[in-house]
């Protein structure tokens, strides 16, 4: 081995020895961001309905540091950097699951949240989720308009081996025309049709090969190793531009797009989990966003940014869920009472609480299930 090659040996090990911490930062990093954003619009709401904010806490257990503001608000960094809450007056707990004016003073009562009305109410726990998906906005609309958005063209530029497509007789330089009858523009169109696609059904391609017009049924197929089923085309990056002449307003048009696509095709995927037994092998936790965080952190501060717009969508949507604990679970409960005039007896709230507790706990840990094999075999080979 010569000098450089061992050089270069000794400085792939020692990136590999510092990938874990890179994640743990980045995850950090990431996740504290996208909670300000998410436990800052319950906040603002919370204030402008006269709701007293008693703390505004990023992580949970310890408190290493805080400060009291002048309106009385707790502001605080807390030892365990997985989250964070906004705790009103009347909360018995930070995750607002319990509220009453039991024990506050009369003079106080009508800054709790529990005695707001329930338009109040509602409006603050939607904060959260609806300033997710602000940001996202207001992210993605800034990086179109200032740096543009980098295009493929849907090329295929290799073919592979024993893949679907080679069996069905699809070659390099093919261009996808339509998609089940969608007409495409982007190679991420075939990407995001997979992901979405029902189990079983294949995909209708129509493809241009020269000057012929061309119809090909594909049957993607599961490989070891990936999450999705695979057509089995790589792109062309000799089709690769990048658009940077964008306008104010087709930015605002490219970003609403891409977050309604993005909330959709979730939906869908969450919808073929419910309704046709798919598993949600795609499904990231706690280990997986910190390795995303990670490398979106190595490849530079755009990616970063993007991704970050990403997740704080996906916090968003997720938030909005029909599952007690979540905002979307108040926000169900909040509906009943609407419609009930009256809120759900106590213990049954109670034990629509524990019941989401369950389901989330469960989903953490069938992420870390599904993480770790591949974190482990990543890091350590």
């Amino acid at each position: 081995m010569t000098t450089i090659e061992a050089i270069s040996f000794t400085i792939y090990e020692m990136v590999n020895m510092l990938l874990p911490l890179v994640y743990l930062f980045g995850f950090v990093f990431v996740l504290s961001l996208v909670v300000i954003v998410h436990e800052g619009g319950h906040f603002c709401v919370a204030r402008w309905c006269g709701v007293h904010v008693t703390e505004f806490s990023l992580g949970f257990g310890k408190e290493l540091w805080g400060r009291n503001d002048k309106k009385g608000t707790r502001w605080k960094i807390c030892a365990v950097p997985l989250g964070g809450y906004v705790k009103m007056l009347g909360d018995e707990d930070a995750a607002s699951s319990k509220s009453s004016t039991d024990n506050v003073p009369k003079e106080l009562r009508h800054k709790t949240f529990m005695a707001q009305k329930l338009w109040k109410r509602a409006s603050i726990i939607f904060a959260g989720p609806a300033t997710n998906y602000l940001f996202a906005f207001i992210v993605l609309v800034c990086m179109i308009f200032f740096f543009g958005i980098g295009q493929v063209e849907p090329v295929v530029g290799e073919v592979i081996p024993d893949s679907a497509a080679e069996e069905v007789g699809i070659l390099k330089d093919d261009r996808i025309l339509s998609i089940n009858g969608e007409n495409i523009s982007e190679f991420s169109d075939l990407q995001r049709q997979v992901r979405i696609l029902k189990f079983g059904e294949p995909l209708n391609l129509e493809i241009q090969r020269g000057d012929e017009i061309l119809n090909f049924k594909v049957q993607p197929k599961y490989e070891e190793g990936f999450d999705a089923p695979l057509v089995g085309v790589r792109a062309s990056q000799d089709y690769y531009t990048i658009r940077d002449d964008i306008g104010f307003w087709e930015s605002v048009s490219l970003a609403s797009q891409q977050i309604g696509m993005v909330t959709k095709d979730t939906l869908i995927y969450l919808g073929q989990i419910i309704r046709h037994g798919r598993l949600p092998k795609e499904m990231r936790g706690p280990l997986g966003i910190a390795e995303a965080s990670g490398d979106a952190l190595l490849s530079g501060i755009l990616p970063l940014i993007v991704f970050i717009a990403n997740i704080s969508l996906a916090v968003g949507l997720m938030n909005l869920l029909p599952i007690p604990l979540l905002d979307g679970g108040h926000l169900f409960l909040y509906g009943i009472e609407a419609i009930i005039r009256r809120p759900l007896p106590t213990i049954l709230q109670n034990g629509l609480m524990w019941f989401g507790f369950i389901v989330l706990m469960g989903l953490v840990g069938y992420t870390f299930f599904l993480d770790i094999p591949r974190l482990v075999q990543r890091i350590f080979g």
